[in-house]
Order: C-alpha cells, then structure tokens, then sequence
C-alpha cells in the first residue's frame, strides 16, 4: 500500500533514463529478517525560496545542521541561496553569489557543503567566455556562510569544454572535490568524440584537493573516460573518501563504479554488480551513497534488460565487499535517487517513480536484515516524467527532502519525515 502525504502539481518532461546494474559478492549485513520500521507521515516545512527557484541541493554537518541551497532568478541573471535548519524551520536565506553568466542545468546544479569547523565550500557553473564551454567555480567561508572568500576556478586546464557534476567534501584538514571534466575531448585544438582508433573519447572523473585556505594542493585524473552527465556522490568510511559515479568503457559498458580515495592515494575503481548493460548515450541518472562507520549503501536506477528499477547494495565492512542486490522497486521507476544510512542499521531510499496518472518522490526503509517497509510518498506530481533531482538527507534523527514544485508558481519545497 503506498501512503500519499504531501501533493505538488510538479511540470516535469520526460527523459530518458537507463541506468548499468550488477552485484559484487560480499559479507552479507548481520541481523535477524526483521521488518524495517515505519516512517512518521512527512510533514512540510515552509521555506522563503523565491519564484522561479530550483535546483536544491541538500548537505548536512558533523553537528546536525542541514543546509540546502538553492538558485533563483536574481536581477539579469541567479543567485546561490542558503538557508539551514537543526529542526523543523529554516533561516532566513542569505546569498552566497550571484552572476548574469551562470550555466543553470536542471541535471548539473551547484551545491554548498560543510568543509570544517564553521568552514563552507559553495560552487557553481559559469559559461566561458568564448566557446561552448563551461567552467566550475568554488568559493569559500570560515564563517560559516557569514562571508564568502573571492571565487576561483576548481580545474585550471584552460580547454573549451565541459566542467559539472560538481561533489565537493572535507578532506586532510582542508577540502576536495570530484567533477567531470571534457579537457580530454580537445585535441590538437578540435572537439573530437573518437580518438585516431575509433574508440570514444568523452569526460573524464578528476579530482583535487585544496587547503581551507583555498590553496591547490593537488589535482590528478581518477578515472580517463566516466559517463558524460551523470551525478557523482561521496560518503567517508574508515577515514576513506568513498566516490561512487557511473563508469564509461570503450565499449559503451555503462556499470557504477566505486573508486576509493585514502591519505595513500586512490585505489583502482571496483565495479558494483555489474550487469554489461550498453548504452551509446547518457542517461542522466546517477548513483547516490552514504556510510555510517563501516555500514555503506549505493542506491542508483536500472533499465537493463528494458526492466525499470531501483537497486540498492550494502556494506558491513566499509565498503570493500558488498551484499546482493536489493530491488527496491521495480513498478515504474525513474531513478533520481538519494540515499541514507541510518543509525538504527536501516538504509533510507528516495527515487521518483510513476504513481497513476503522474509522478512520485517515494521513500522506502530497508531493514538490516534486507527486509522493505512500505513505500511512503513524500510528494505527488500529476505530470508523467522528471526534470528535477530530489534531495534526501539524514540528521541523525528524521530525514530531510527538497524537491522543486514546478504547478503554477515554480518553487523549491521541502519536508521531513520523523524516524520510529
């Protein structure tokens, strides 16, 4: 039985959304074969996100506090807002920048996350000056938001290319970040999609490491050829930087990956269940994860075989070996998943999925045993495809979701579920 709470008249176009699935054996999760417990009905949260506001994102800090930001039409052009919450109402909303030359993408949306203590990282996208180009642009605060430092360019590559899908995170008493990156694409001065023998050349996974003070410590290419426009997501275990994102082979092998980041370096990209599933296109529909010490969860959307669904596997020992698949659903899904480790062992998933005549953003728990509670609608949207990627985050207490309402006045919403 599925429990519709919260409504929203959402105008969402299709898109094509296909996402590589498989299983890498692992340890299976401890636990006897218990159901996950109920979600208390979600209950919205007014917010003062201005008309024609969207692409939220959503982070929350070492302490509890969630920050979502967000863009909205600002003068000639958008500005990144702010506003956070440690219970059920959110501040006032504050301006971290703003620009007339912003690449907004409803796929590739800026974000602001905790660095540190009192420390923000905010990054946006912002078109080139000359050429199809666009390049990701970082700024920072150590007041927490207070005041933001001069922005600077996250990659200094210089290429007219493609620059997204931006996950900023804490790392080594500074920050860091993973994006993807088009540079590999220009050669000898040309945008090219093969290289002299036919393969594909596309975007590439890069990686760089600054001190808090916004010095560029280190910057070096994880992974030379990722799929092109699908979101990267991170979560910390054991003190390892865990970065899962779609991977992209010569062939068109399109499987999520995790690559693993520790103070020794990266270790190679290992391939979680994979499936062979090709697709010569992106499907715009990344994977999530989260971690709480050593028990890991990926969540991400399939339509391999032409069978729409969402999969999620676990971890009990950070993250190195993984237990079967779990179909968390199978009846109509469209992916755009998030994730999130609870502290009683349970994993939270959100996806959007086809309900009736319209769309979805669902919740469901999963025991630690494996075993599905009920699915809970957050939010109904009575159009049938997504332009959105709804946000979930977990506090340590309920989980928090902003979600853009496109029915009559556009505007970024957001609701907590309580956990029993």
């Amino acid at each position: 039985m599925t429990k519709a709470l919260l409504h929203s008249t959402s105008h969402f176009h299709e898109v094509g959304a296909s996402l590589a699935w498989g299983t890498l054996a692992g340890v299976l999760l401890a636990g006897c074969a218990e159901p996950a417990a109920d979600p208390q009905p979600p209950r919205e949260i007014a917010l003062e996100a201005g008309e024609g506001s969207a692409q939220p994102h959503l982070d929350v800090g070492a302490d509890g506090t969630v920050l979502l930001s967000w863009l909205e039409p600002a003068q000639d052009g958008y500005a990144l807002r702010l506003s956070t919450t440690t219970g059920d109402e959110w501040s006032s909303p504050a301006t971290v920048a703003s620009g007339a030359d912003w690449f907004v993408n409803w796929a590739d949306f800026p974000s602001v996350s905790p660095v540190g203590d009192n420390a923000l990282a905010a990054h946006w996208l912002v078109y080139q000056q000359q050429g199809f180009g666009y390049d990701a642009v970082m700024s920072l605060s150590t007041d927490g938001g207070g005041s933001w430092r001069e922005p600077f360019l996250l990659h200094v590559d210089g290429t007219d290319s493609e620059h997204g899908f931006v996950t900023l995170f804490p790392w080594q008493d500074g920050l860091a970040a993973v994006w993807l990156d088009g540079r590999n694409m220009i050669q000898d001065g040309e945008f090219v999609f093969e290289n002299a023998s036919g393969e594909p050349v596309g975007m590439s996974l890069r990686y760089a490491h600054f001190g808090i003070d916004g010095e560029r410590l280190a910057s070096e290419e994880v992974d030379e050829l990722a799929c092109d426009c699908c979101q990267t997501d991170v979560a910390f275990s054991g003190g390892d930087a865990l970065v899962a994102y779609r991977d992209r082979t010569t062939s068109e092998v399109r499987d999520i990956v995790l690559s693993r980041l520790t103070t020794e370096g990266w270790q190679p990209p290992v391939e979680l269940a994979p499936d062979n599933w090709i697709l010569e296109a992106c499907p715009i529909n990344g994977p999530a994860i989260a971690a709480r010490g050593d028990d890991v969860a990926v969540a991400w959307f399939s339509a391999a075989d032409n069978r729409p669904r969402v999969n999620l596997v676990r971890s009990s020992d950070g993250g190195h070996t993984f237990a079967d698949t779990i179909e968390v659903d199978t009846s109509g899904s469209f992916g755009h998943v998030d994730v999130a480790a609870l502290a009683n062992g349970e994993t939270a998933v959100s996806w959007l999925r086809r309900e009736g005549d319209g769309l979805a953003l669902a919740l469901r728990l999963i025991s630690r045993s494996g075993e599905s509670g009920e699915t809970v609608t957050v939010a109904f949207i009575d159009v049938a495809g997504p332009l959105d990627f709804p946000q979930m985050v977990y506090d340590g207490r309920q989980l928090t979701f902003a979600w853009t309402d496109f029915g009559g006045v556009q505007q970024v919403r957001t609701a907590v579920v309580g956990l029993n």
